[in-house]
């Protein structure tokens, strides 16, 4: 078989475009692109930066994929993200690197505006967000601090019961497009209290009397949030992971639960 060269004219002499070139090796790449790419991002509105890792598939008589390309796509997406220009970004992908399939992952951390229980006072709140795009399918993956207050150190106490930061980590495949806040008010409706960055006195003492009268295990708070997800359209399957950073004991606590079409 003759060899595909393509030749680029700069004006004053020819470059080779050796990643054209045919390979007579016969075998298939699953996945060959950019990794660890750190950029700047605007998604839902919300500057942040972005961790990305941009692959395609590559017939097995292509030597190799063209890498500039995947940041020339990035370059206009980036200042306006969402879970549709992801999909959409995939898909130019493919069409620009005459690919069959595509995969995009995005890291991020995701600050929103929180409001004090009491005094109102606003302050921003950090989730740890991941997308992954597998052709048309999307999956969003989050990890949100919570308070857990345990309610059998609540049953057995005179006063007082031992409470503790936790973290929800929850994986969801998508159906449709859902807002990161609205799995946030999940999680928070699921927990003993959630954690803020900016608090007075008397949110604090709203805090700590909120979270002793909602004790939750672990397996409470998977099961709480668990109900949550069954019921909303938008989520075609999900994983949850709660792990209890304990106070009082040399261990975390740790449960975690699978459902839908996970």
């Amino acid at each position: 078989m003759k060899q595909k060269i393509i030749l680029y004219t700069t004006g004053v002499n020819e470059l080779k475009d050796v990643q054209s070139e045919l390979d007579s090796r016969g075998i298939y790449i699953h996945g060959v692109g950019i990794s660890d790419l750190e950029y700047p991002i605007i998604f839902n509105g919300n500057h942040t930066i972005g961790s990305f890792t941009m692959l395609v598939d590559l017939d097995e008589n292509v030597r190799g994929t063209h890498m500039s390309r995947f940041v020339e796509v990035l370059n206009k997406y980036y200042d306006n993200l969402s879970e549709k220009k992801l999909l959409d970004m995939s898909e130019e992908l493919k069409n620009v690197l005459e690919a069959k399939k595509a995969y995009i992952k995005v890291s991020f951390p995701y600050f929103s505006l929180k409001k004090a229980p009491i005094t109102k006072l606003e302050s921003y709140t950090k989730c740890d967000v991941t997308y992954e795009v597998i052709d048309d399918e999307i999956k969003l993956y989050l990890a949100i601090p919570i308070i857990t207050l345990c309610p059998c150190s609540k049953a057995i106490s005179n006063y007082g019961a031992h409470n503790q930061r936790a973290l929800v980590e929850i994986g969801l495949k998508l159906n449709d497009e859902i807002k990161l806040e609205e799995i946030a008010k999940y999680v928070e409706k699921s927990s003993s209290g959630m954690v803020f960055s900016l608090l007075k006195r008397e949110d604090e003492k709203y805090v700590t009397e909120h979270m002793y009268d909602n004790p939750h295990f672990v397996e409470d708070v998977v099961r709480d949030l668990s109900v949550f997800l069954e019921n909303d359209n938008r989520i075609g399957g999900y994983k949850i992971k709660v792990i209890s950073y304990e106070s009082i004991h040399n261990h975390n606590a740790f449960s975690e639960r699978e459902g839908k079409a996970w």
